[in-house]
């Protein structure tokens, strides 16, 4: 079983990938404004949900041919950006993650050890005290 670290993202990490703050549309700021309160327990819930899918053998395979590797995973991972929207339906929130590799190469040290990326979305509707993630993860190779 393997248990994933938040970290801030590394010195090596893009400047696109740094924690950035992003608003979608002319009532971003409000959708922002509107997650502001719930973002602990938010990132709390996305931590057990990322140990929950790391640790599925058929979402992260422990075979060493297949995408994504749970053997690969160095066990870090940092944030690359939030992203705010507002809709009919309430506010969106997608939060982009990146998940380092464990190192294998010497490229790797100037370069970095970004694997895999996440991407999960959260729905808060107007008013509403609790937001809802979207089921799963989308994912990419890095």
């Amino acid at each position: 079983m393997i248990t994933l670290q938040r970290i801030a993202p590394p010195a090596w990490a893009p400047d696109y990938a740094r924690q950035r703050i992003l608003l979608d549309g002319p009532r971003a700021e409000e959708a922002r404004e509107a997650f502001a309160p719930l973002l602990g327990s938010l990132y709390g819930a996305l931590q057990r949900r990322l140990d929950a899918y790391v640790n599925d053998p058929e979402q992260c395979f422990l075979e060493a041919d297949s995408f994504p590797c749970r053997e690969r995973l160095a066990g870090t991972y940092y944030i690359e950006s939030e992203t705010y929207e507002a809709c009919d339906e309430g506010y969106r929130l997608w939060v982009q993650l990146r998940c380092q590799e464990k190192p294998w190469h010497p490229g790797q040290q100037e370069h970095g050890y970004d694997y895999l990326g996440l991407e999960a979305i959260c729905s808060l509707a107007p008013g509403a005290s609790e937001a809802l993630f979207d089921e799963g993860f989308n994912s990419s190779s890095i």
